[in-house]
């Protein structure tokens, strides 16, 4: 029900893993299983390393309105400090009087031969800043992230990889609705990556993806995503561009081999699992999506987007109750409180499947905390819920911000309730589908 980042990234000694809720020991693989809220404070720190954030921001951004005491927070705070630092309080989490919290900026992992970090400021630094920035799920850290490679830029404005590392910055402020204009700016950047360096293959996998979404043109799309892949057969980004791109011009069986293949990759990559359960859906293979979506479970069952897709493939398939079940699911692993979960599952009581779909718009929509949901969701859940006109309000905006998954429109069938309305072939003229 909907479409997150649940990318994970480097803090220190630790391996954070947003989507499963857990640290894991650098040395060792131990893992530290954090609570949604506490988890929810660690990714608003985290993405602001270095910052004094408030106490009332806090409060406001993981609980909202909801009313807490002092205490509360003061008690997230310390559980997360004893996670973090085994018992050596202050080492990563810092208080700073009568102003709020701040996380010390990224402590290197300590080894017994470690030597102290030196040139905070080189190239290499920035862009080793930027792509944690980069990888941490919280949108504010984006215009971290940008920051770090404008730097880098500015410091070795002849390094490729700092060129294509802010072509994917790019990508994703657009992606978060930051701005139209990024995709050509991000095409820009990739172009300077590949003059830079011809060899360079995350340069020719971000040229690849500016092109598609800039220019709709898919064949010059294809042609740098595939020179990517030789140069680098084992480049993710570059599988997974590729697999997006053929799905948009309806190539889905290419798309299905392009998702498998980043899957071998990075088998546990939970972002590279959902991409391929996305291929399958598109091509409305909604039984091959729930099997797919149960082996992926049995194995680690703590992705929200893996538990979406299994819901709407269940709910494609008329298979009402684990649609129901996993919807539920996708929601609970991604931080919904139980009092909405209730609300949930008693809108689908009186309501069946329309009433499940309208309360979850309103409840992603009413979303301003960690992230400002995409239109494109609200209007998949609305014309689920059989409201057409809030649907194509919804999509409007989506078109408005240039949402690059609006190229699957022609396929997605979230959307088949609203094909036969002329708006809809308005909209998608204005889509402009790739070819």
């Amino acid at each position: 029900m909907k479409a997150a980042d649940e990318r994970g990234f480097d803090l220190g000694a630790w391996r954070v893993d947003p989507a499963r809720r857990v640290l894991i020991a650098l040395d060792g693989g131990r893992e530290v299983r954090l609570e949604p809220r506490t988890m929810d404070v660690l990714l608003l720190l985290a993405s602001e390393a270095g910052a004094v954030i408030s106490k009332d921001r806090i409060v406001a951004s993981v609980w909202g309105k909801r009313a807490i005491g002092d205490d509360t927070l003061a008690s997230v705070i310390s559980r997360l400090r004893s996670a973090l630092s085994d018992g050596k309080a202050g080492r990563y989490i810092e208080t700073v009087s009568k102003r709020g919290y701040r996380l010390l900026k990224y402590p290197a992992h300590e080894t017994a031969s470690a030597t102290p970090a030196r040139g905070q400021d080189t190239v290499d630094g920035l862009i080793g800043k930027g792509l944690a920035a980069l990888h941490t799920p919280v949108p504010s850290a984006l215009t971290q992230a940008r920051a770090y490679f404008e730097g880098a830029i500015e410091r070795g404005a002849d390094r490729a990889d700092a060129h294509a590392g802010f072509a994917q910055v790019l990508f994703a402020q657009h992606l978060n609705g930051q701005g139209r204009d990024l995709i050509a700016l991000a095409k820009a950047s990739a172009l300077t990556a590949t003059a830079l360096d011809d060899t360079y293959a995350p340069g020719w996998a971000a040229l690849g993806y500016a092109t598609l979404i800039a220019n709709r043109d898919f064949a010059a799309a294809d042609r740098s995503l595939t020179k990517a892949i030789e140069l680098n057969p084992a480049l993710l980004s570059a599988r997974r561009y590729r697999a997006f791109a053929m799905a948009t011009v309806g190539r889905f069986v290419e798309a299905e081999r392009e998702a498998r293949a980043a899957v071998e990759i990075e088998p546990l990559s939970f972002a590279a699992r959902a991409d391929l359960l996305q291929m399958l859906l598109v091509a409305r293979r909604y039984r091959h999506v729930a099997a797919e979506a149960g082996r992926i479970i049995r194995i680690v069952a703590a992705s929200s987007e893996i538990w979406s897709a299994k819901g709407w493939a269940h709910f494609f398939l008329g298979e009402e109750k684990p649609a129901v079940e996993a919807l539920l699911e996708s929601l609970k692993l991604w931080g919904t409180d139980n009092a909405s979960l209730l609300r949930l599952a008693r809108a689908h009581h009186t309501g069946g499947m329309a009433g499940l779909f309208s309360a979850g718009a309103a409840l992603l929509d009413a979303q301003r905390v960690l992230f400002v949901p995409r239109p494109l969701d609200i209007a998949i859940l609305r014309a689920g819920a059989g409201e057409e006109e809030a649907a194509f309000e919804a999509l409007e905006r989506a078109v408005e911000r240039d949402d690059p998954f609006l190229l699957l429109m022609p396929y997605l069938p979230h959307l088949d309730r609203l094909r036969n309305y002329p708006r809809f072939a308005d909209l998608l003229s204005r889509v402009r589908p790739a070819s």
